[in-house]
């Protein structure tokens, strides 16, 4: 009987100490840095976007000085996007996800914002950026991206 006892202790020990070591892999693992950040390019970078940009649904004119855009937006456009201000100058930057500015031939987001009333506006980049063109995911379910594309200086 008691070796019978003594089977059941050691099975009970041997199922806790798997137990103990299968969590702390799956902790370990979790908790690792990752490695995900902008790819490294070894091309030269890109000239600044300069002059007007247009879609079906917004025009951009950019300055050409890498910081600042006249943003205008179709009626439908603001209304999605809740009203931001219009016919405005906005600083824009190209990022990479969440990791910040980044150069706009390797970007996924262009980000807006203007400064007088702090609104920021985030869009996702449906395609690679290229000076003469950028195509901006169009905040809408089933609607095709806007393309922006460059039409004049």
């Amino acid at each position: 009987m008691n070796t019978v006892l003594a089977v059941k202790r050691l099975r009970l020990i041997h199922v806790v100490l798997t137990a103990v070591i299968f969590i702390t892999l799956l902790i370990s693992a979790g908790c690792t840095r990752s490695n995900d950040k902008p790819p490294k390019l070894d091309t030269p970078l890109p000239k600044v976007h300069s002059g007007t940009y247009e879609s079906e649904d917004a025009r951009f004119t950019f300055k050409g000085d890498g910081k600042t855009v006249l943003v205008e937006l179709s009626d439908r456009y603001l209304d999605v996007l809740k009203n931001p201000p219009n016919d405005s100058e906005y600083l824009y930057t190209f990022t990479w996800y969440d990791f910040g500015e980044y150069r706009y031939d390797a970007a996924t987001n262009i980000r807006l914002y203007h400064v007088e009333t702090k609104t920021s506006i985030d869009f996702s980049l449906y395609d690679t950026a290229t000076y003469d063109r950028i195509s901006i995911s169009f905040p809408l379910p089933d609607k095709a991206p806007q393309v922006l594309i460059r039409v004049s200086d």
